[in-house]
């Protein structure tokens, strides 16, 4: 064999040792929570680690060392999205959405599990890691325990207390609690309303939810063949949270969460659809981007308010990019392009867009604030609601609630942002902040990813804490036994005490009698 064979099968086997085979499991129905782990998968493929991804949103294109399995939606499933959607957007109450998110998450996962398909990958394939896409889906974590490898969870979202159950975060709800701003600690209002929603989140991830998802877990994953749920949640290697202290402020964190908010930003944006890149490159006056996300749709919109929308953009100078869930408008200007499904990110990085009138999904607000673009916000419902008010309190935002969007508000909004300075030069701050870091979020994701891998699971980033139950992660059970042991000392003192004044008493009565 002469060098230059050798140097080449050392090579070979260099890779193949550094090549892991990598499952990722995403069943979620909305696709903004698929983009960001897929952007994670890609990236984990371009180093050479073969990556087998199960979704509903399959690539169109085949990537090298990527392997697309597509899951199938059936049955009582194929409407459920478009019913979640609907609810959404008409901004519906929990007595609707809790019953339509538990047969999102829970049920379609449960068949997710089943499915011939994956079935199928289960019992002819291996893996040396799984990635769990997380949505309140603790019972996927069962696929690392099959396989006999560790496990990440990944959330597309915000911190949730969940997440902090998981690793073990402190749990100091004032400072900690989702995006808690600098006035919301100090005003004492705030911090009662703050502590009584993170009881009843606590009460819902540790009560309902855990066993919700138990039950699935314990069904597929039986414990005569399985370790046990509670054990598989504490052998989670490492969570992956789609966030960063720049957007959702500075909170204590343990070494195995880490943040990597921004995954789905390109460092570089993608090239434009030709028809998308002509309009935006023409448009002299500026464009405004105009979308509710992949899970609130435009088209559930109230006829009154689309109206609205559409006599206010037809007066703008600038052009209007809206994504419209079908491929006719009534009434759409001249200045409006339409189009079911957006390169979101891409389009908000194309120098003329001026403004994006958003839901304040977080992954739009994310983007938005990494492309230095200003928002009129439309909240609908879920998280968005707060989002919104913390980039208004900023001061890179306008909020407008559906139910108050009149011609004129909806004018004056987009007047305000588009003519006033500030909200541009605050978030173009913003923007540099949420940049600045030692690695962007893809490389500090991939690293983490390969860090565990390097490591076997990566054991000694375990926190002894994370076992502990409530009670005694908060030293409950030590205040108590403190408490007991002084009421136990008070009450020996006091009968100590009562004994020697009964004796002292009854020896200066008998003294008196002898008098």
């Amino acid at each position: 064999m002469n060098g230059n064979a050798l140097g080449i099968f050392i090579l070979i086997v260099i890779a193949s040792i550094d090549c892991s085979r990598i499952l990722f499991v995403q069943p979620s129905m909305s696709k903004s929570h698929v983009m960001p782990l897929q952007t994670l998968a890609k990236d984990l493929a371009k180093r050479g680690h073969e990556i087998t991804f199960l979704s509903i949103f399959p690539f169109d294109k085949k990537i090298e060392n990527y392997r697309d399995i597509k899951l199938e939606v059936k049955g009582e499933y194929v409407n459920v999205f478009e019913e979640v959607g609907k609810a959404i957007s008409e901004g519906a109450g929990l007595s609707k959405m809790i019953p339509l998110m538990n047969k999102m998450i829970y049920g379609f996962g449960n068949e997710t599990i089943q499915s011939p398909t994956v079935q199928k990958i289960m019992n002819e394939d291996q893996f040396d890691l799984v990635v769990v896409g997380y949505f309140v889906s603790e019972f996927l974590l069962g696929f690392a325990d099959h396989f006999n490898c560790p496990s990440i969870i990944f959330s597309s979202g915000n911190h949730v207390a969940s997440l902090n159950f998981i690793v073990g975060n402190p749990l100091s709800p004032d400072g900690t609690f989702g995006d808690v701003t600098d006035s919301a600690v100090g005003n004492f209002i705030n911090k009662v309303k703050i502590f009584l929603v993170y009881t009843i989140q606590l009460a819902v991830f540790k009560g309902l939810l855990y066993y919700r998802s138990k039950s699935i877990y314990d069904y597929n994953f039986p414990p005569d063949r399985y370790r046990s749920y509670d054990e598989m949640i504490r052998n989670v290697s490492l969570v992956l949270v789609n966030t960063h202290f720049t957007s959702s402020g500075p909170r204590p964190l343990l070494p195995n969460l880490v943040e990597v908010g921004g995954l789905q930003v390109k460092p570089n944006p993608a090239p434009l659809p030709e028809d998308l890149k002509t309009f935006l490159d023409d448009a002299k006056d500026g464009a405004i981007l105009f979308s509710f996300g992949s899970n609130a749709k435009s088209i559930y919109i109230p006829e009154d308010k689309q109206k609205i929308i559409l006599k206010v953009f037809s007066k703008l100078k600038q052009r209007v990019i809206m994504k419209w869930e079908s491929d006719v408008l009534p009434g759409k200007p001249k200045n409006v392009l339409i189009s079911k499904w957006l390169p979101q990110d891409d389009i908000l990085a194309h120098p003329n867009i001026k403004a994006f009138i958003s839901h304040c999904g977080y992954g739009g607000v994310i983007e938005a604030k990494s492309n230095g673009v200003p928002i009129i916000g439309i909240p609908l419902g879920a998280d968005q609601k707060g989002n919104a008010d913390k980039i208004v309190e900023e001061g890179w935002a306008v909020r407008l609630d559906m139910t108050d969007i009149t011609e004129e508000s909806l004018t004056n909004a987009l007047k305000e942002i588009l003519s006033n300075p500030k909200y541009r030069d605050i978030v173009g701050k913003q923007a540099i902040l949420a940049k600045d870091r030692p690695m962007n979020a893809q490389d500090t994701a991939v690293y983490w990813v390969e860090y565990v891998l390097r490591h076997n699971g990566a054991p000694h980033l375990h926190y002894p804490g994370a076992d502990l139950n409530f009670f005694q992660a908060n030293s409950i059970d030590v205040i108590l036994f403190i408490f007991a042991v002084i009421y136990a000392a008070f009450k020996v003192i006091k009968l100590i005490c009562g004994f020697i004044f009964c004796r002292s008493k009854k020896g200066s009565n008998e003294k008196l009698k002898r008098n």
